[in-house]
C-alpha cells in the first residue's frame, strides 16, 4: 500500500495569489501558512508567496522560523501569545498578535513592549474569540493599554 503524496506547484500558488489580487484589487492579502503550511513547508511556501502582504501563523515558533528565513513581511500570530516571555519575543521580532481572550488583554495591560493587535470576536463557533457581549469592554481595555501600538 502506498501513501498519498501531495505535490505543490509553486507557479500555481503564485498564480492563485495573482487571481486573488485581481478579484480584490484594493485588498491586502494575508497568506495563512500555519501548521507548516498545512504540511507543505512553511518557509518554502512563504518564499513562494513572497508577494503576499503578510503571513498568518498559529504559533510563535512558526513566526520565528519565518523570521530566521529572512521573511520580512507582516506576520500575524493567530493564536496570540500566552506568556509575558512570548509577548516580549513577539515585540522583538515585530510580530502582530491576535487577542482572543481576556487573559491576553490582561497580559498586554501589564506589558512594557508595544504591539500591533488584532481583536478576534467569537462569531458563534465558540472556539476562540471575545464574546460579543464582552467586545466593547475588551476593545476599550485594549485602547487604554499602553502596549497597544495599533488595533485592528
Amino acid at each position: 500500500m502506498s501513501l498519498p503524496v501531495a505535490t505543490i506547484d509553486d507557479a500555481a500558488l503564485r498564480h492563485n495569489l495573482g487571481v486573488v489580487r485581481r478579484l480584490a484589487p484594493r485588498s491586502r492579502v494575508l497568506a495563512v501558512v500555519k501548521a507548516d503550511a498545512y504540511g507543505h513547508g512553511i518557509v518554502q511556501t512563504a518564499k513562494t508567496l513572497a508577494d503576499a502582504d503578510g503571513f498568518g501563523v498559529a504559533r510563535l515558533g512558526e513566526a520565528l522560523a519565518l523570521r530566521a528565513a529572512s521573511v520580512r513581511q507582516r506576520i500575524v500570530l493567530l493564536e496570540g501569545v500566552l506568556t509575558a516571555k512570548e509577548l516580549e519575543q513577539a515585540a522583538h521580532h515585530d510580530l502582530e498578535i491576535v487577542v482572543h481572550s481576556l487573559e491576553q488583554i490582561a497580559l498586554l495591560e501589564g506589558a512594557a513592549t508595544r504591539h500591533d493587535v488584532w481583536l478576534k470576536v467569537d462569531t458563534g463557533m465558540n472556539r476562540l474569540g471575545i464574546r460579543v457581549d464582552a467586545f466593547t469592554s475588551a476593545l476599550e481595555r485594549l485602547r487604554r493599554a499602553k502596549s497597544t501600538r495599533s488595533l485592528r
